[in-house]
């Protein structure tokens, strides 16, 4: 289950990084707003893996 996780969380974040690409694009920062979302996303994932760790 753990390696589901961490494939769900990569797929989050590149999903977050084009997203932000076209969401920066239209105020003329595209990697900028990319690297935002990237970053956003990868913290609320490890956020999540931390709260809902397995014993």
């Amino acid at each position: 289950m753990k390696k589901f996780r961490a494939a769900a969380s990569v797929i989050v974040m590149a999903a977050a990084g084009i997203a932000g690409f076209f969401a920066g694009a239209a105020l003329n920062d595209p990697m900028g707003g990319a690297a935002l979302f990237s970053l956003i996303a990868g913290i609320a994932c490890v956020v999540y893996a931390i709260d809902n760790r397995e014993s």
